[in-house]
C-alpha cells in the first residue's frame, strides 16, 4: 500500500479527470494500482463529490460519491492481471465548502515507500503545529 495521504481542498477547489494508474515506466515498484480507498473526513453541503465520467447509478446518472463524515469510497483502478479500467476515469467535484479526504492505494505488490530521506513524521510536528495554529484549527 502506498503512503496514506491526507488532502484538503479549499473552497471552490477541485481536483480534474484523471485514473489512479500507475504508468508502465513506474510499475516496477509494486506494480499497478489495484485499489483505491477513499475516506471523507467531512460532511461537505454543496459540490466536493466524487465523480465517475463513464459509470452510472440505477437511475442513469454519472455516479457520484457525496462526501460524508465517516463514509468511504472504494474502487478498483485496474484489473486483476494489472491493466487498467478505463471506466473509473474520475474528478472531485468542485467544493463549495472546505473537503477533507484521507486517501489510500493498493498494489498489485510490495511497494517500497518513496518518501524523502529526510522527511518523516517527527521532522514535520512543529511545522504542522504551526500551520494548524495559523489555519485557526488550534489556539
Amino acid at each position: 500500500m502506498e503512503e496514506p495521504q491526507i488532502v484538503r481542498y479549499r473552497t471552490g477547489e477541485q481536483f480534474s479527470w484523471h485514473y489512479d494508474e500507475i504508468p508502465p515506466p513506474q510499475l516496477v515498484n509494486g506494480g499497478q494500482r489495484v485499489g483505491t480507498l477513499l475516506v471523507y473526513l467531512n460532511d461537505v453541503e454543496n459540490g466536493g463529490g466524487t465523480m465517475f465520467r463513464d459509470l452510472v447509478d440505477s437511475k442513469d446518472n454519472q455516479l457520484t460519491m457525496k462526501p460524508k463524515v465517516g463514509s468511504a469510497l472504494l474502487f478498483f483502478p485496474a484489473f486483476e492481471d494489472g491493466r487498467p479500467d478505463d471506466r473509473t476515469l474520475h474528478k472531485g467535484e468542485v467544493a463549495m465548502d472546505e473537503k477533507w479526504i484521507a486517501q489510500m492505494w493498493i498494489h498489485e505488490r510490495d511497494y517500497n515507500p518513496a518518501v524523502p530521506e529526510s522527511n518523516s513524521h517527527t521532522a514535520a510536528e512543529k511545522s504542522v503545529e504551526e500551520t494548524r495554529r495559523t489555519l485557526g484549527y488550534i489556539s
